[in-house]
């Protein structure tokens, strides 16, 4: 061995027993210390909770409500409705002035009619028994979820009985079914449709566990058979014949929004019996303008597109996503899965008369995604309070209930799940 190798040798062995000398003298170090020398791993940050965990979406909050007296509920509402708390119209002649404003009565004095009207008057929230301060606080409460929040959930934290928040619920379902689910979309528009209820209802939340049949593939998505000539038949041939008649599907169109990133800005849904071209077509001449780009899958249903709008597009879900070059329906399939979220993990399949009033209500949570707490709970008032008297909750608990579902087809009957007329509770002995 050579000198300079020896060398390097002694001094190796020399650096090691003064690095092992350190460690023996050093002082064990504190967790604190710990903590701080060891190595942060950075996480890749999620945009969609960006917002979400920022102080924009917080902007007011419980304490709030909790501080609010009659009188700040009445001039917030009326801020929430007319934009102003001193210039408003007149519910009874339409009269747009500073009206006389009654602070003991909480109400206004026409002064073209000399008729007087509170903030409420001829809305869905006329001859009312509540609190406006407890309205805004069950409001507020219900609007803060993100798929929903059960009736009965809300009767616990409020104390109230079922039928009122029921009822109160509705009320705003019902103000977002007339007063948010109107009017066309332009752009680039993506469309989907999905199975709400009345198929393979038995792997669903809301049913007993011991009831629970095993998965059977449905007959569409069998290999084709053969007709009376030995020549093959389609996939879904007769689909509609073989389909379940409780079923029910939900057709949304979702608009892109302006910069990349955004999602959509815009969501219009409608519920039909079947998810055939004819309704497809009825729904988007309906919510969709001609100049529209269109966003689809290529089911055959949407065949007749490309002669309505200025383009139409499609993706083929067996192979892609999207094809890179923008093309897909990805928000609509979004949606989808919060409605789904909604109605088999929230309010745990809802009938067939209300199923307008829950994709309703989830498409606005669709749209107001990205709105603080108070600016949500303005827009939701601000959208039901517009709409008029209520058509459908008036007098809901004495018996006057909508004995229609709303479809794409045009209304239909349908049977209530309440109790028969002439029922009579009876307590046990």
């Amino acid at each position: 061995m050579s000198k300079a190798s020896s060398k390097k040798i002694e001094d190796a062995l020399q650096a090691a027993q003064a690095l092992a000398d350190v460690v023996a003298d050093a002082k064990p170090l504190t967790p604190e210390e710990a903590r701080r020398k060891r190595k942060r791993v950075k996480r890749r940050a999620n945009p969609r909770a960006a917002f979400h965990m920022s102080k924009a979406s917080v902007g007011f909050n419980s304490d709030d409500l909790a501080k609010m007296t009659e009188l700040d509920a009445v001039y917030w509402l009326a801020e929430a409705q007319w934009g102003s708390r001193t210039e408003m119209p007149c519910p009874h002649c339409g009269t747009i002035d500073k009206h006389y404003f009654t602070r003991s009565q909480l109400r206004w004095k026409c002064k073209a009619c000399d008729a007087r009207f509170s903030v409420t008057s001829k809305t869905v929230f006329a001859d009312r028994k509540l609190p406006l301060t407890k309205i805004l606080r069950i409001a507020f409460d219900w609007s803060a979820g993100a798929s929903g929040v059960p009736a009965l959930q809300l009767r616990r934290n409020w104390n109230v009985t079922y039928s009122t928040v029921f009822t109160l619920a509705h009320k705003l379902r019902e103000g977002l079914v007339r007063g948010n689910n109107i009017g066309a979309v332009a752009g680039v528009n993506e469309m989907d449709g999905m199975d709400v209820i009345g198929r393979r209802g038995y792997e669903k939340r809301g049913n007993p566990s011991d009831k629970v049949k095993p998965l059977d593939i449905p007959p569409e998505l069998k290999k084709p058979g053969v007709d009376e000539n030995g020549n093959p038949l389609p996939a879904k041939f007769e689909k509609n014949a073989r389909q379940n008649p409780a079923r029910r599907l939900m057709l949304v169109m979702c608009q892109r929004g302006v910069s990349a990133g955004t999602g959509s800005s815009a969501t219009r849904v409608t519920i039909s019996v079947r998810e055939q071209a004819s309704t497809v077509k009825a729904f988007a001449q309906i919510r969709a303008s001609a100049e529209s780009i269109m966003m689809t899958d290529e089911d055959n249903s949407y065949a007749a597109f490309s002669g309505l709008f200025a383009e139409h597009n499609t993706v083929n879900h067996s192979k892609e996503y999207s094809n890179g070059n923008g093309v897909s329906n990805n928000q609509a399939e979004s949606f989808n899965a919060r409605m789904r979220r909604s109605v088999e993990g929230i309010y745990l399949n809802p009938s067939h008369k209300y199923l307008m009033e829950y994709a309703c209500e989830n498409a606005w949570r669709q749209d107001v995604r990205k709105l603080s707490t108070g600016r949500r709970l303005c827009h939701l008032f601000g959208k039901a309070m517009w709409v008029g008297h209520s058509r459908w909750w008036c007098n809901y608990t004495h018996g006057e209930n909508r004995e229609y579902e709303m479809l794409i087809e045009g209304n239909q009957p349908v049977a209530t799940r309440g109790k028969p007329k002439g029922y009579q509770h009876r307590l046990p002995r």
